[in-house]
């Protein structure tokens, strides 16, 4: 995020673009390659202000997952930051970030989930079956052993498509049942939220 000075900079953005001017601490900017920016943890909090929950999450996890932004940081500065504008929606929305995710689709889902009323899934859950390792799913309920994997354009390709079966039948081998979810479940998540609530209570019967 480009820092600059409210007071000294009006930016008209294109059309569709909202623009949002704060005022900025010393200590919320750096300076990059001549470029002056914001710090990771502002830049979080900017975001977890500004854009809807699930897009915000799935930002701060990519920032945490790569080590640009630290659990510390984020704790430090949700601590410091009583009063602020919006301060109960960032902290909503820090509070469902988890570093673990390993894409967007993968976090949106996760906190889509959660606002429908499921428990909370694991990301990146090990599956292993008599102490073998069997498979790393995206959304895991263990007690349950149910699962939501994300399947992005690459897994249309014929040589993924094979592995994913294959590692599909292992999961079921070890007693698992795995949900299958797609880009348009992002968009429409009813039917998903259906299907993975009637997993979850079937497998709890």
């Amino acid at each position: 995020m480009v820092a600059a000075s409210p007071r000294l900079v009006h930016v008209d953005g294109p059309r569709g673009v909202l623009i949002h001017q704060t005022p900025l601490d010393r200590a919320d900017v750096t300076s990059v390659a001549g470029l002056t920016i914001t710090v990771p943890t502002r830049s979080a909090w900017d975001i977890a202000t500004l854009e809807q929950t699930p897009v915000a999450v799935a930002a701060i996890d990519a920032m945490l997952h790569s080590g640009v932004l630290h659990p510390r940081d984020l704790a430090n500065r949700i601590a410091l930051s009583g009063g602020l504008w919006r301060v109960s929606r960032a902290r909503d929305v820090l509070s469902l970030v988890d570093g673990r995710s390993e894409s967007p689709p993968e976090s949106q889902l996760r906190v889509t989930f959660l606002q429908a009323g499921l428990p909370a899934a694991v990301p990146q859950h090990e599956v292993r079956k008599n102490g073998l390792f069997v498979a790393r799913v995206d959304l895991a309920w263990p007690a349950a052993r149910v699962a939501v994997e994300y399947d992005g354009a690459h897994h249309a390709d014929p040589m993924q498509m094979r592995r994913d079966r294959r590692r599909l039948n292992a999961l079921v081998d070890a007693g698992w049942l795995v949900i299958h979810a797609t880009a348009s479940d992002l968009y429409a998540p009813g039917t998903l939220i259906a299907q993975v609530s009637a997993a979850l209570h079937g497998r709890a019967a």
